[in-house]
């Protein structure tokens, strides 16, 4: 959401950014006069519905879209409420709690457009929502190729003495320390690998994000303590910025329980680091096995084992080719701007949609669209 913001044409578009949540944890300068909050920290009440609604008539909104879960449904009713000329709503995982497939197949019809970032999403939707899989945009997501991008060699390895890690092979686990991402699965594939003599001493995995819970994350570390990896794994917490890490490292390891289309997996391709990851975290093809980096056949202890040994099997030489073929599949394929001209693109066709009614007059006669754009 932030990067579209931040790159939308301003002379077509006064994007606003309406949030529940007062709290800054996307740390970019957008381009909007301000952040209007429905202070609505669990879910949108009935007064904060009200509340969006008017700042979508006081705005003049011509596009809301509305990004995931509640924030769908209630979006979509306060656009009604203030008569928003187009709705497109986001759906950006898989594995939706079961009171969002319900919200989403009792409203889905109020949006114009329903975009999603990866064909399992698409595919969940029309199984569990009923949503017509026609009616869905597969709009994959793009990566920062400045931001993100293969260091030099002197850049790596002051970064590589930073993190601790040089003279070793580091891989890198971002993300929420979570059940989804699977950490403890990471955990019990080196703790057999270690058992069997399989795991070298020059290894250390890092993980890097908050525990959600933190309770999770703590249980994790002790038992990181209890099999004897503690010389080997390191937990980092919130780590920015975080494509320093990424392009310091010689593997990204993700090997998640469900995923839509998993930003890590695009920055570490974009950085040249090679790429281990699940068949849920690759619905989309996003590595090819052997080629950009390793797919581990299963998510349990063996699947993920098998898959870093097969990365720690292969040399120098191989490790640099593999990260070059990934920086240049992201250039070819995740680019920031492919992303905003697609959804851009969405965003047009709704609204040719005919109007759902007629709308106060606006404070100021500018031709431009007003966009709000919302996210939880």
């Amino acid at each position: 959401m932030a990067e579209l913001v931040s790159r939308l044409d301003l002379a077509e578009f006064e994007p606003s950014v309406i949030v529940c949540i007062d709290r800054d944890q996307l740390g970019y300068q957008l381009p909007v006069d301000r952040i209007h909050c429905l202070d609505a920290p669990m879910f949108p009440s009935v007064a904060s519905v009200r509340k969006l609604a008017g700042i979508l008539e006081q705005l003049g909104t011509d596009i809301l879209h509305t990004y995931m879960g509640w924030e769908n449904v209630f979006g979509r009713v306060a656009a009604r409420m203030a008569r928003v000329r187009a709705v497109v709503s986001s759906v950006r995982c898989t594995e939706l709690p079961r009171k969002h497939v319900l919200g989403e197949r009792l409203t889905h019809e109020m949006a114009d457009a329903i975009v999603v970032n990866s064909v399992g999403i698409r595919d969940e939707l029309a199984r569990r929502a009923g949503i017509p899989a026609s009616r869905i945009d597969v709009i994959e997501n793009g990566v920062d190729l400045e931001r993100f991008r293969p260091l030099g060699s002197a850049a790596r390895a002051r970064e590589r003495r930073i993190w601790g890690i040089d003279h070793r092979r580091a891989l890198v686990v971002p993300g929420r320390i979570c059940p989804q991402k699977n950490q403890r699965g990471v955990l019990r594939a080196l703790s057999r690998m270690k058992r069997r003599g399989g795991l070298p001493a020059d290894v250390k995995v890092l993980f890097a994000g908050r525990g959600s819970p933190p309770v999770y994350a703590e249980a994790l570390r002790a038992y990181a303590t209890a099999v004897g990896l503690s010389d080997q794994i390191e937990f980092l917490g919130v780590v920015k910025p975080i494509e320093q890490l990424v392009g310091s490292a010689d593997a990204v390891l993700l090997p998640s329980e469900y995923e839509g289309l998993p930003n890590v997996v695009l920055e570490g391709l974009a950085c040249a680091t090679p790429v281990i990851l699940s068949r849920a975290a690759n619905a989309d093809g996003l590595v090819t096995d052997g080629h950009e980096g390793f797919v581990c056949e299963s998510v349990d202890a063996d699947g993920i084992a098998r898959a870093v040994e097969r990365f720690l099997a292969i040399d120098p030489d191989e490790r640099e080719a593999m990260g070059h073929a990934g920086r240049a599949h992201a250039m070819r394929r995740f680019a920031v701007a492919r992303m905003v001209d697609r959804t851009v693109a969405v965003y047009r066709a709704a609204l040719e949609r005919p109007a759902p009614g007629p709308k106060k007059a606006r404070r100021d006669p500018a031709a431009s669209v007003r966009a709000s754009a919302r996210t939880g």
